[in-house]
């Protein structure tokens, strides 16, 4: 090769690095730049020893009818090696109870933008909360080639994210968090020198579900006025706010009703469709998800099972026909009652009514029943903790375990795995898990191709 020749080449090869290297950490998150995670995340300091490909994203949803965000992790030779096909994983949210007005009484959209920063919008919490960009980074490096190694590894990646101010105070301390992830759950038991073998690269979207439980609201209809601005944040003002109860105090917030099992769908098309990514996507999709985002993870991947091969709920509500209180739901899930069935506003829960049918239809207890239990025994992965403090989560995946035919999947309380209550800390310490599950699932399908 000439020596011209030879320096284009690598000139190129330098600023497809460096532009795409822009792309991501440029990105500035619309909503709360300020959090000292996000900055370490979109926009890392020279001192950094890690850095992280996260890009923040958004399309106009069709469905919904307005801009939705997303975050999007790439693995970190991304830009590097740009012949290289990675699997998607799509992590779905929990249920957001700041959504509910609780007494505040907001008036205007710098309020409500300095509420939701302070609660975390929807789409922050596998990345703020659960750190699946950190553990997922520190899984995928084929530096580790111990559970040692991995451990050492993740340590030292939230020692730096505990020094720029992405820890909490009360939160248990990066050794803890790494020995609570390696030793007491993905190789518990196991020798600290036996060999890890990193997982598969892949890339890990982090899609906003607001809480409309990753189902198609049953009647259709709008509860709240038509959104004015389509602008990226859930900025709301007083008089969007719904009452819902006879008690004044409790009001819900828009953006958390509408078609969201077809959103969820139209952004799936979205990334496939996507020039950035098209071509760098294998035919190959997991989907997970905690407590809401479990039960929307489970049903979607058995409602469209040529488009997951691989599931995995944390603390799911994996038979949500257990949800009939009317006043329970009314009083602290609000949206559900819309969802599957009739909510009747200023009015008491018994004018309130659920679909048995519909509920029936979107329930992962039902589905699973009708698919093959021998096309089931690998794709999915569920656990749930001791002390959810939920029966009907607790109850229900049981319930779950008995449809498939399992053992208990139930976590006892461990060192620094939060209880295992229903909580971040909980489910940041099955993270490893999930992560290996999904890996092992995709690897299985490549081998079969």
């Amino acid at each position: 090769m000439n020596r011209p020749r030879r320096f284009r080449i690598i000139l190129f090869s330098i600023l497809f690095i460096l532009i795409g290297s822009l792309k991501t950490f440029g990105a500035q998150h619309p909503c709360c730049p300020e959090d000292p995670e996000l900055s370490y995340l979109l926009n890392p300091k020279p001192s950094q020893k890690f850095h992280y490909l996260v890009r923040y994203e958004t399309f106009h949803s069709a469905v919904l009818g307005k801009e939705k965000g997303f975050f999007i992790i790439l693995p970190e030779e991304f830009y590097q090696n740009p012949k290289a096909r990675y699997p998607v994983l799509y992590l779905l949210h929990g249920y957001n109870f700041h959504r509910r007005g609780w007494s505040w009484k907001v008036r205007s959209h710098e309020e409500a933008n300095r509420i939701l920063c302070e609660a975390k919008e929807e789409e922050y919490h596998w990345l703020l909360h659960e750190d699946i960009a950190i553990i997922a980074y520190g899984m995928m490096d084929s530096s580790n080639r111990t559970y040692r190694g991995l451990e050492r590894s993740l340590e030292d990646r939230f020692d730096e994210l505990s020094r720029h101010g992405g820890i909490n105070k009360d939160d248990y301390r990066p050794r803890e968090i790494a020995q609570s992830i390696i030793f007491h759950n993905l190789h518990s038991g196991g020798n600290p020198d036996d060999p890890f073998h990193p997982i598969q690269k892949m890339i890990i979207i982090l899609p906003d579900g607001d809480n409309g439980f990753y189902t198609d609201e049953n009647e259709g209809k709008r509860l709240f006025p038509e959104t004015q601005d389509e602008k990226r944040c859930d900025g709301f003002s007083e008089e969007k706010y719904l009452n819902y109860s006879l008690f004044p105090f409790l009001r819900m917030k828009p953006g958390a009703l509408g078609k969201y099992e077809s959103y969820f769908l139209e952004l799936q098309r979205y990334i496939d469709l996507q020039s950035i990514y098209r071509s760098r996507l294998l035919p190959l999709r997991g989907i997970g998800g905690m407590s809401m985002g479990g039960f929307g993870a489970v049903k979607l991947g058995l409602k469209y099972p040529s488009l997951f091969q691989s599931i995995s709920s944390q603390s799911g509500l994996l038979d949500i026909e257990l949800l009939n209180d009317k006043w329970m739901i009314k009083m602290v899930l609000p949206e559900f009652l819309e969802v599957f069935g009739r909510l009747e506003t200023k009015k008491l829960p018994p004018a309130s009514s659920l679909d048995l049918r519909y509920i029936q239809s979107n329930n992962p207890v039902s589905l699973v029943k009708e698919e093959g239990m021998e096309q089931l025994s690998h794709r999915i992965y569920f656990d749930y903790g001791q002390k959810e403090g939920y029966a009907w989560i607790t109850e229900g995946n049981k319930n779950f375990e008995k449809a498939l035919g399992e053992r208990r999947h139930h976590i006892a309380i461990q060192p620094f795995n939060g209880n295992s209550e229903h909580n971040y800390q909980f489910w940041r310490s099955r993270t490893g898990n999930i992560l290996q599950h999904h890996s092992e699932n995709f690897k299985k399908s490549m081998d079969l191709k």
